[in-house]
């Protein structure tokens, strides 16, 4: 019997080094699986780049029966993930807050909140479970694509030995940070930010330096946050601003507090805040300006500014927050976390209105949530928060490229305008996409996925479920926050000049609203003021601040305004106050009215011109 059972097992081990050999793999110091020189294999899936996305993407392939080969241009694996360290994860949750996430994404969301997936270990470790024993190779050199008619036929590059080699699979997939494949297409670009902001260069979201640090004191951090009261809370850290044993975000105060050596290209937005245990933090904050993922000596010239501004950054922690007394620098990432890069046509384009009614597909491949955050740039350092839809669909026709038959897009490539992709992007929606188009190019064999039928993705949709856990039906149904909406207003909703406030408020921030006392302009740090119903809103604290060397707070459970004022103290009783991007804001005409200004909205300029009376 043992004698049975052990040939049993050489048996396997043969066949799988058969495999391996007729394959041409060998396993690689990143713990994946390289491609031979010396192979014949031709794959029925090629993926470009080795973002998280793409890579379920290709494990779901491969777990349908298709042939899948990884091409990385980079000289490292994991993309944003594992070499920009962005092991800060956003979560996807209704407005009853309810879990999105689904799938893959689920798994790993689910370890990470137990605190089992936590450092660039642990974060690598299940990277390439999800890749293991799929043909990949790193470095390559994209050189050329052959087309007939609307499909790409093949693709030639240089693999990491400098050896040319063609494939010739059924599905090209761009996977990449900066649109590797998609630009040997020379499609062009739709419009981005600079489009919102009427600037002449393209524009990108900023990328950002992942802060690593060490000494910090957790419990005392946290303990000391939550032995303040409320009131003090908001007052000291943000309204919304939030510490548990393993993350911390928010601290808007602490921000704007900060003086930047560089605010030419950096920028410190609110801090989001891994504990990595043992005294060890990464904090997604710091912003670099002008960051073109396709061109390399910006992101070089990027890492160094941010590197110089960390010591700055880190005395600045010491002073302003409890527990980060004893903080050192914990060294830093090997690439930076890009945001954004072009947007590109696709055969169907995802708008803000279809996230904030949302619109279910009949094609859905992903449901997805997150508020609309388009993060700063050049021209914008403080950045949108559009407004949180509930949940809302995303179609395959949104990663299938116009124009060409067998492109599919993932990720940070997802069809969608620069206003609708600050939700889209987010790496849960991107993931269950990946999931479900992946299943599907098993299921289509070898046909254009735009070639899918109704009852085709009804098929995929009733796969996905049962197989994977994943519900996709268009018959799930979510809250339709622009019904009240004009049609004009929608029109507004999309080109990014209203953000969508509780209550039903609309709020205006394009174009940028000025404010002027006495003829001397105010500059508001970490936002801008904003216009209600033709009234403009400040931010509260700094507006104190900034005209009479005061200061003021929320007390939110009374509704009342605390504030001193040129060393007077007073009470604003009924405050009626917007929260938006963990800042209090205020109306103008408010405050005027108890501190004894006047004031006039001239509109030609939108600018908000304030007199003492």
């Amino acid at each position: 019997m043992k004698s049975t059972v052990i040939c049993s097992i050489l048996i396997i081990v043969a066949a799988v080094g058969g495999v391996l050999g007729y394959f041409g793999l060998h396993r690689d110091s990143d713990g994946g699986f390289t491609l031979h020189t010396q192979t014949s294999f031709r794959p029925d899936v090629v993926v470009m780049g080795t973002e998280l996305e793409g890579m379920y993407l290709a494990q779901r392939a491969k777990q349908e029966g298709l042939g899948v080969l990884i091409l990385e241009t980079k000289g490292r694996l994991g993309g944003q993930l594992i070499q920009g360290e962005m092991l800060y994860l956003d979560g996807t949750y209704d407005d009853d807050g309810d879990q999105l996430m689904q799938g893959g994404m689920k798994e790993l969301f689910q370890q990470y909140t137990k605190g089992s997936v936590r450092t660039k270990t642990d974060f690598a470790h299940y990277f390439h479970r999800i890749i293991e024993g799929i043909p990949l190779e790193k470095n390559v050199v994209l050189e050329d694509v052959s087309m007939s008619g609307n499909k790409v036929d093949s693709l030639t590059y240089l693999d990491g030995n400098g050896k040319r080699r063609i494939v010739k699979p059924s599905y090209f997939v761009d996977n990449s940070d900066d649109a590797a494949f998609i630009r040997k297409l020379n499609v062009e670009p739709l419009p981005g930010l600079e489009a919102l902001y009427g600037s002449k260069e393209r524009e990108y979201m900023s990328g950002t330096y992942m802060m690593k640090f060490k000494g910090v004191d957790w419990d005392k951090f946290q303990t000391h946050y939550w032995k303040m009261n409320k009131v003090e809370r908001a007052h000291k850290y943000g309204p919304e601003s939030y510490v548990n044993s393993h993350i911390a975000y928010g601290f808007p105060p602490v921000v704007s507090a900060y003086e930047l050596r560089n605010k030419q290209d950096l920028n410190l937005r609110g801090l989001n805040i891994l504990n990595q245990g043992n005294g060890e933090i990464i904090i997604n904050a710091l912003q670099v300006y002008g960051i073109d993922p396709s061109q390399k000596e910006t992101i070089q010239r990027g890492m160094a500014l941010a590197k110089a501004e960390m010591p700055f950054i880190r005395d600045h922690l010491r002073n302003h927050m409890v527990g980060f007394e004893q903080l050192e620098i914990g060294g830093e990432p090997n690439e930076l976390y890009i945001r954004e890069f072009n947007h590109y046509p696709t055969e169907y384009v995802l708008q803000a209105s279809d996230l904030m009614s949302g619109r279910m597909f009949w094609d859905n491949v992903s449901i997805g949530g997150y508020f609309m955050d388009i993060q700063g740039s050049r021209s914008n350092r403080e950045g949108l928060a559009i407004g949180r839809p509930d949940k809302y669909g995303i179609p395959l026709r949104s990663y299938l490229l116009h124009d060409y038959d067998n492109v599919v897009t993932t990720g940070k490539l997802v069809g969608a305008t620069a206003v609708a992709y600050g939700s889209a992007r987010i790496q849960p929606n991107g993931a269950m996409a990946g999931e479900t188009i992946g299943v599907l190019m098993g299921q289509m064999n070898g046909r254009s996925l735009k070639s899918t039928s109704s009852e085709e993705i009804k098929r995929l949709h009733e796969r996905m479920e049962h197989k994977y856990q994943i519900k996709l039906d268009d018959r799930i149904t979510a809250k339709n926050k622009i019904a009240h909406l004009s049609e004009g207003e929608k029109a507004e909703l999309n080109s990014g000049r209203i953000t969508l406030l509780k209550g039903n408020r609309i709020a205006h921030h394009l174009p940028f609203i000025r404010v002027s006392v006495e003829g001397q302009a105010i500059t508001y740090n970490g936002i801008k003021p904003i216009v209600i119903n033709g009234i403009p809103w400040v931010p509260l604290s700094q507006t104190f601040e900034k005209i009479g060397l005061g200061d003021a707070t929320y007390d939110e459970e009374n509704k009342r305004i605390l504030y001193t004022f040129k060393g007077k103290s007073g009470t604003i009783e009924s405050a009626d106050v917007q929260i938006l991007n963990n800042f209090v804001l205020v109306s103008w005409a408010k405050l005027a009215e108890v501190l004894g200004y006047s004031w006039e909205w001239n509109t030609a300029g939108d600018e908000v011109l304030v007199r003492r009376l």
